[in-house]
């Protein structure tokens, strides 16, 4: 029995040395924390600011004009095939109306011309999809490359430390004191005309 008191004796008093071990040891980074802070933090605070690409969609005059040239390259697709659309449409109206009056063989023949037809509108309406999204992605492309070079320039003369997008992932809230979208714009219609 004697000899578990010691050994518990002896437990506690090297717990109580590392217990005032660590003391000391938190007190002395906190000491040192609070009296002697980091000077290259503290010299160089933190800028931060917010950008929203919808709002400068919306309000861009440079972006408006790409956006119309685009509308207008799908309008002139789009009354392509329309007009293709309206001649197979017509086509196969004139198909059903003839086929009682026409052979066998010449029944066949209207029935193949009018399935060529409809494969090359689909080739075309296929070809015509794929042209504008590509020619939407390259415009797109084109404007954000544009833009992060505005921003960056922006950023640089200012003095930010980094700039986000609104709808950026993770981004909650953020003061409109930051909001830089307005200068951005006037910036990119200035530069971009």
């Amino acid at each position: 029995n004697e000899m578990v008191w010691l050994m518990s004796q002896d437990y506690f008093r090297r717990l109580g040395g590392l217990m005032k071990s660590l003391a000391c040891l938190f007190l002395g980074v906190l000491t040192v924390v609070f009296f002697f802070p980091a000077v290259p933090a503290a010299a160089q605070a933190v800028k931060i600011g917010v950008v929203d690409l919808q709002k400068f969609q919306k309000n861009s005059k440079s972006f408006q004009k790409a956006s119309l040239s685009v509308k207008k390259k799908f309008d002139d697709m789009q009354q392509k095939l329309n007009d293709e659309r309206n001649a197979l449409a017509k086509l196969d109206e004139e198909f059903k109306k003839q086929s009682m009056m026409l052979s066998l063989d010449a029944q066949e023949d209207k029935k193949r011309e009018l399935e060529k037809k409809q494969r090359h509108f689909k080739f075309m309406y296929d070809d015509f999809t794929q042209e504008m999204k590509e020619t939407e992605m390259d415009a797109v492309k084109k404007i954000m490359k544009e833009l992060e070079k505005i921003v960056e320039k922006i950023a640089e003369k200012e003095g930010y430390t980094i700039i986000l997008e609104r709808r950026t992932l993770g981004l909650l809230y953020f003061n409109n004191a930051i909001d830089m979208t307005d200068r951005v714009t006037d910036a990119y219609d200035k530069q971009y005309p």
